[in-house]
């Protein structure tokens, strides 16, 4: 998928919370406006740079992108509403887990065309239709080098991560 359109897309991104209690957990919606590109499982949208026929760009030219999101294909707004895994079967809430996730990444001025994936550990607190919520969840990304705890201010409380990002999850106790 490449195009010369752009492109309003609706998608949603996992989030952490410093809160000492947390209620109602729902998934924000997210914009993004620009050019379209796909890579595998991931969609790359370029934030507008300039107009006109010769801004067109392709990933086979492996160039940086100036500012743009990737995310995950499953962060659509329109896939996340449908969405169907087996994932969780056989997980319930109060359990010691991993969950291995792609991840939304912004990027600027890098040649990059595909999500992070991240590796968190944590106490399964809700399992929501859409998202599922983790408690004192310690994060890294495993993907791309260098691996870096996550995020880089002290530690959540709280992590909300949607079921349609999660590639794997384990019962750790």
């Amino acid at each position: 998928m490449k195009t010369d359109k752009i492109y309003n897309i609706k998608y949603v991104d996992a989030y952490y919370s410093y809160a000492k209690s947390i209620d109602q957990t729902k998934l924000s919606v997210h914009e993004a406006h620009g050019y379209i590109e796909r890579n595998a499982d991931n969609i790359i949208i370029i934030f507008i740079k300039k107009g006109g026929a010769n801004n067109k760009r392709t990933i086979d030219e492996k160039e940086n992108i100036v500012k743009g999101l990737i995310i995950p294909d499953t962060a659509l707004v329109s896939v996340v509403d449908t969405y169907q895994t087996d994932v969780l079967k056989n997980i319930t809430t109060g359990l010691s887990v991993v969950v291995t996730w792609r991840d939304v990444v912004y990027v600027a001025n890098l040649p990059r065309y595909d999500c992070s994936v991240m590796y968190t550990e944590g106490v399964l607190f809700r399992i929501e239709k859409d998202h599922i919520v983790l408690k004192n969840p310690e994060t890294i990304r495993t993907y791309p080098s260098p691996i870096k705890n996550h995020p880089g201010r002290g530690l959540p409380t709280y992590l909300v991560i949607p079921i349609s990002f999660i590639t794997d999850i384990t019962i750790t106790k």
